[in-house]
């Protein structure tokens, strides 16, 4: 049975949007004291059709020299930061607020062939940096087995909304999630072989097979809401199940003319509801890593990371 297409029906009544508190925490900690760190962070949620962003602000400690904002070439939002002082941690904490709608789709275009979503047909008020997402990026790039899975999803004149509940359920139905199964540097092909992998990874694999058909797809970063805690602290735990949450989640998101991006997850075998924030998106992971940088410092300096995130409704749900 495929997830049900999140349609917008006359008769439905709307449902409120969900306000949230966010806390990502991202933490190094140095067997030696390192003497410069470079870093750039997409830890930003940003403003899209289902999300607005109500505050924002980045700390890090020890507190940097330089600590600049940054908007890429896709509208993201990127803090640029340069510790130039001995130090051996390093914290970037990331504290939004966020507001977040429901997402339904029109009827009468997610019932549309696929093909309909093609470039060709488009028409004049696309953007055109939508055609990068059609192409092979550093990270996906179409093999056999790609176009295999492909052909077994887009079928001659299936809806799109079909097709993406179907590559939604086939990737979590085939695929097992594996948590430290597979790194950042893990590539598609080790991925489509080994059959498991995380969130990162099912997305390239997600965004690869709709590229095949011909489709733009890009890569979505963000969170997962979790569950409330009850002493106030930072709230890391999964919320109803889902998987990914209290760290950085990705999922995919394919564009269909008429609708708009359509996000699917199929780490949670879903379509992408208010259960998500948005920080970013790209043509894969490479372009929108939460952080990475240079680190300068003597031989030995090595490095233990921890993650935690928190995103806690603020606002009671109807």
């Amino acid at each position: 049975m495929l997830p049900p297409v999140p349609l917008r029906l006359d008769d439905q009544a709307a449902v409120e949007a969900v306000d949230y508190a966010l806390h990502h925490l991202t933490s190094y900690r140095y067997a030696k004291p390192v003497t410069r760190n470079y870093g750039r962070a997409h830890v930003e949620p940003r403003a899209t059709p289902y999300q607005r962003v109500l505050s924002h602000e980045v700390t890090v400690d020890p507190a940097p020299a330089r600590l600049t904002a940054h908007t890429d070439f896709y509208g993201n939002s990127s803090t640029y930061l340069l510790v130039d002082q001995p130090h051996d941690h390093l914290e970037v904490h990331s504290r939004a607020r966020v507001s977040v709608a429901e997402r339904r789709y029109p009827t009468e275009t997610m019932s549309r062939p696929f093909e309909s979503c093609l470039p060709e047909n488009w028409g004049p008020l696309m953007p055109a940096a939508s055609i990068d997402f059609t192409q092979p990026s550093p990270r996906i790039r179409t093999s056999d087995a790609v176009r295999e899975i492909s052909a077994e999803v887009f079928t001659p004149q299936r809806p799109i909304g079909e097709c993406l509940a179907h590559l939604t359920a086939l990737i979590h139905t085939d695929f097992t999630y594996a948590s430290g199964a597979t790194t950042v540097t893990s590539t598609l092909e080790e991925v489509l072989s080994a059959r498991h992998g995380v969130c990162q990874d099912f997305s390239h694999v997600g965004v690869a097979v709709a590229r095949a058909a011909g489709l733009a797809a890009r890569y979505v970063s963000g969170y997962l809401r979790t569950a409330r805690s009850a002493d106030g602290e930072l709230s890391t735990q999964p919320d109803r199940g889902m998987i990914g949450s209290a760290a950085s989640h990705a999922w995919l998101s394919v564009l269909v003319p008429g609708t708009g991006w359509v996000d699917i997850d199929p780490t949670n075998r879903t379509f992408v509801d208010q259960r998500f924030v948005t920080t970013a998106w790209g043509r894969d992971y490479t372009d929108v890593p939460p952080l990475k940088g240079i680190v300068v410092g003597p031989h030995g300096a090595t490095s233990t990371l921890s993650v935690a995130v928190g995103v806690v409704p603020i606002t009671p749900e109807n």
